[in-house]
């Protein structure tokens, strides 16, 4: 059940991410939903379910919007795998912090392997000081909401001993 609920999340955050949240600008920067999503798919479930989640919605990402296939499904794949084998803890504070870390490795792999493939990189720069800040900034704030629904709606096992 959990599998066909991390499904209807990750569609919905691709829905949403999209057609609305591509389209908000705030200080130059869009907010990318699906990183937060992965982050708290990955942290609750575990580092093969994260990172399977990651590599599905990075191959549509990649297959709809780019025109080079699987750069942002290794990047996804990468947050969401790494996350759920570092056991962390499962606070606010810890989810925000490895999203806005997870948003900057995104930023920085993307764009490596991008200039490696031989894309053009003037708008990159531009982005670089205060865009990256804060669309790090506001995956950290957006974490908090995918924590309460990953909390809510997924069975995650509790052992007693």
């Amino acid at each position: 059940m959990n599998k066909f609920k991390t499904f209807i999340l990750l569609l919905i955050s691709f829905i949403l991410q999209t057609s609305v949240f591509s389209k908000i600008d705030i200080l130059g920067a869009n907010v990318n939903i699906l990183i937060p999503a992965i982050v708290a798919i990955g942290q609750y479930l575990g580092a093969k379910k994260g990172g399977y989640s990651g590599l599905i919605v990075g191959l549509v990402e990649d297959f709809l919007l780019t025109s080079f296939i699987g750069v942002r499904a290794l990047s996804y794949y990468l947050i969401g795998y790494v996350v759920g084998s570092l056991k962390l803890p499962k606070d606010k504070l810890s989810g925000a912090i490895t999203t806005i870390v997870a948003s900057l490795f995104n930023f920085i792999l993307v764009s490596l392997l991008y200039f490696i493939l031989g894309k053009s990189q003037a708008s990159i720069l531009a982005y670089l000081p205060l865009g990256l800040l804060v669309e790090a900034i506001l995956n950290g704030l957006v974490y908090m909401i995918y924590k309460k629904i990953v909390e809510k709606i997924m069975y995650i096992p509790t052992y007693r001993i």
